[in-house]
């Protein structure tokens, strides 16, 4: 390969890398993170840096953004093996026969170009349009069900967020009704900001019925959305099953340093809160773990003092994640 084209090769390459780079966080965006967090993985699986932090255990828990960051990773090993390739032989091609006038000339017009592609590409219109362009792509063909509403968090906020669903699947609470009679905001502390029908954006008042194929944002409580929204029967958002029907099935929601928020269907009770209440359990005094819901049979239920958790029950805690893991999954 010539001078000039090595250039070239490099120049194409590495447009398709950035490119590759934002394909990435979409695909991991549409999974449920926010794209902070799902840039900063893709650049690190991306360029095998092997940055970890405790936030990589969002990656790892999850069984659709493992085989994603697989695919990921494998894809930057084979670009970085061909950057590299075609810069060693840039520059033994240099060493042997120097750069002539014309050369130089076809190598400026060639990282003109590039650049220029990659600047246009970063203009906020542009970048914008083609992003929307790449994720309906992506959802239909990588994600596409008839069943599953695609989740997407736009923003975070502790156990908050802002979140726009795609709803395959109207829930039952909101079929048929309008906003007034499902109570999303009192019942559920859930507030629509956003409704789009089509490319139409409709005005929101309390006589809207939200329809199949809608696209809505949402704000309130994480788990609180998922659980209304996420297809019962639909595997798309639930976490990495560690085990099947007698060890408890961990999700990490979020992670804030050694600490974290986890939700955990109760398969096997822990000894230490075995027949015993909240009160009476160690879980918070001696452990530092507070649980924050319990989910039994569908329905939320007030935790108190004397709540117990029982088999079967879903529960969101906040604490030191070591303990949630030594405590819930001690026996897996």
């Amino acid at each position: 390969m010539d001078l000039v084209s090595s250039i070239l090769a490099i120049s194409i390459a590495i447009v398709i890398y950035i490119y590759i780079i934002e394909l990435f966080t979409i695909l991991f965006r549409i999974t449920g993170l926010t794209k902070e967090k799902a840039k900063f993985q893709v650049i690190s699986l991306v360029t095998c840096a092997g940055f970890t932090t405790s936030e990589a255990e969002i990656i790892t828990l999850n069984k659709r953004r493992r085989h994603l960051a697989i695919i990921c990773m494998i894809t930057g090993t084979i670009f970085n093996v061909l950057i590299i390739s075609i810069i060693i032989n840039l520059i033994s091609n240099i060493s042997k026969s120097g750069i002539s006038v014309d050369q130089i000339k076809w190598i400026s017009i060639i990282l003109v170009s590039a650049i220029a592609l990659i600047i246009l590409f970063k203009i906020p219109v542009i970048a914008h349009a083609l992003e929307k362009i790449t994720e309906k792509f992506l959802r239909k063909v990588v994600y596409h069900s008839k069943n599953d509403n695609v989740l997407t968090i736009l923003d975070s906020y502790d156990s908050d967020a802002i979140i726009e669903i795609y709803l395959n699947n109207v829930p039952e609470v909101i079929n048929n009704k309008t906003l007034a009679e499902s109570d999303l905001k009192n019942k559920y502390d859930i507030n629509l900001l956003m409704l789009k029908r089509g490319n139409r954006t409709i005005t929101i008042s309390r006589n809207t019925v939200i329809q199949k194929n809608d696209k809505i944002i949402v704000f309130g409580n994480k788990q609180t959305i998922k659980d209304l929204f996420t297809y019962k029967t639909d595997t798309t958002y639930e976490e990495d099953i560690i085990s099947e029907k007698k060890e408890n099935i961990l999700t990490l929601i979020d992670n804030y340093g050694s600490d974290a928020m986890a939700e955990i269907e109760v398969n096997v009770i822990p000894e230490i809160l075995n027949n015993k209440t909240l009160f009476e359990s160690p879980i918070k005094t001696k452990y530092n773990l507070n649980i924050l819901m319990i989910k039994r049979n569908e329905l939320p239920l007030k935790v108190t003092k004397d709540s117990k958790v029982e088999l079967h029950d879903e529960i969101v805690i906040f604490g030191d994640y070591s303990n949630i893991k030594k405590i819930f999954l001690q026996n897996n």
